[in-house]
């Protein structure tokens, strides 16, 4: 099949936040730790939080909260909080997932998620959602963001230069990242709006996933920085399938 114009041969997903719509669930997650063990917990604190491995997340909690509560512990409270939502709601994906996926299938596209969840985690979220885990290549648990490395890591898997790699991802710590391993950047905003140093490092911002096509169709007037009015994260909630 016919590839765009910009030379991209593959696409990068991030997960939490990117195809699933539970950033928000996680965020709730927190503060129930936060109630349980004691802690407050702001909304730019979650923020740093977003994309972070377990290592980076623990020097952030060492940093706010020294000795007196651990990441380990809100981690797990947190982390018990979101399996419980999921298993009774299922996974919510993010409007316009299918549609992409389908697309990048029939137009020979290759497929690959860097996340810093587990790829046990991964796979529940995909089984909860009813969809099917079709990725050629997976990264999980890597280096933190916006260290650059989950997504050199991702493009070495799939046998290609950073630069044929379309990066998705909805936070600032993945816009760095993405962009410093060379790879080409899609915002799709999920919680953070992007300001001015994201919107430079990305070559579109889009309002949902769907939104990613014309991109690799190479349809778009302003490849750079063409941030569409209103970009809010149209969100798809389903419940469970039976």
């Amino acid at each position: 099949m016919k590839k765009s114009a910009c030379g991209i041969k593959a696409v990068i997903f991030d997960m939490d936040g990117l195809m699933f719509d539970t950033e928000r669930i996680a965020a709730v997650g927190w503060r129930y730790a936060g109630e349980k063990l004691g802690f407050e917990i702001t909304e730019q604190e979650l923020c740093q939080l977003r994309g972070l491995n377990v290592i980076a997340g623990r020097k952030l909690f060492h940093t706010w909260y020294g000795d007196r509560v651990t990441y380990d512990e809100g981690r797990s409270l947190r982390a018990a909080y979101v399996k419980q939502y999921i298993e009774k709601h299922g996974t919510p994906v993010k409007d316009g997932l299918e549609d992409l996926f389908a697309y990048l299938t029939s137009h020979g596209y290759q497929k690959a998620i860097a996340t810093s969840s587990s790829r046990e985690t991964a796979e529940r979220y995909f089984q909860s959602a009813g969809l099917a885990f079709d990725f050629e290549q997976s990264v999980c648990v890597a280096v933190s963001k916006p260290a650059p490395d989950i997504f050199r890591k991702a493009a070495e898997k799939l046998n290609l230069k950073p630069e044929q790699c379309l990066v998705l991802e909805d936070s600032y710590n993945g816009v760095r990242a993405g962009a410093a391993a060379g790879c080409q950047v899609v915002m799709i905003p999920d919680i953070q709006e992007p300001d001015e140093e994201i919107r430079k490092l990305c070559r579109k911002v889009c309002r949902n996933l769907r939104e990613v096509i014309p991109v690799l169709e190479n349809r778009s007037k302003n490849d750079q920085n063409d941030v569409l009015e209103g970009s809010e994260g149209n969100i798809n909630f389903r419940e469970k399938r039976d």
